[in-house]
């Protein structure tokens, strides 16, 4: 199957999606877990250089790939619009391709039940390499972290009114291995054209035109688990005002 017109077959337009999506009139912003998912899988975007990209997508995982560090920690998003603004829209250093990761649902729900919140002090340690400390490495291995940041806007100014979830992965070999992955595909043909067709035309004509701007089709994600809800702190619909 040809992955890449399965994965922009299931866009829609930005204007449409938008008044769809929830949004909080006050701050802080509602937490909802905004994704592609269907019955057995949910796509989060990370965004890597081409020879990352092209071993992953070849191999469907990140272990053995030359030049990638899997001691550090990786972050997933659900959010693609998140993942427009953190790599410029796939122009910045290192950041050139955009991945589409279809994880298996068992796993991102896993993910998501083990998560530490990010505010927790203890995972400030997180942010540093793993060192040959054995006791060291041992603690850090496996860990989940879970940051609910401002969502954003195709331009990349901040949703007042809306919270994305990232997950901060480190060392979860079922992740690297591919275990947990159905398939990658890189998706970066998709997103240049957007950028060209709808975003970045407000700097050639002085507007833009995001009428134009089609996105992936996403909808409200909930773990079937009430336990997992709570312990991420979900919001409800009905908590929008």
């Amino acid at each position: 199957m040809d992955w890449l017109n399965h994965y922009e077959s299931n866009t829609e337009m930005y204007t449409d999606a938008k008044r769809r999506w929830p949004c909080r009139r006050s701050r802080p912003g509602g937490k909802w877990i905004l994704a592609s998912f269907d019955d057995v899988s949910v796509i989060v975007y990370q965004a890597y250089n081409d020879d990352i990209a092209q071993y992953a997508c070849e191999n469907g995982r990140f272990t053995g790939c030359p030049g990638y560090n899997e001691q550090r920690m990786t972050w997933i998003k659900t959010s693609f619009l998140w993942m427009m603004y953190r790599s410029n829209w796939a122009s910045r250093s290192n950041q050139q391709h955009i991945l589409a990761i279809y994880l298996r649902r068992s796993a991102f729900d896993s993910y998501l039940a083990r998560s530490v919140n990010s505010d927790i002090d203890d995972l400030a340690s997180d942010q540093q390499p793993i060192t040959s400390d054995d006791t060291n490495r041992i603690r850090l291995k496996g860990r989940v972290r879970l940051q609910w940041d401002p969502d954003h806007e195709p331009h990349g100014e901040s949703t007042l009114g809306r919270r994305a979830i990232q997950l901060g992965l480190r060392q979860i070999d079922s992740f690297l291995d591919g275990r947990d992955i159905l398939r990658i595909v890189d998706i970066t043909s998709f997103v240049r054209n957007q950028y060209i067709n709808a975003v970045a035309a407000k700097r050639r004509r002085g507007r833009d035109q995001l009428d134009q701007l089609r996105i992936p089709i996403v909808h409200i994600y909930e773990p079937e688990d009430e336990q997992i809800r709570r312990h991420i702190q979900l919001d409800s619909l009905n908590t929008i005002t």
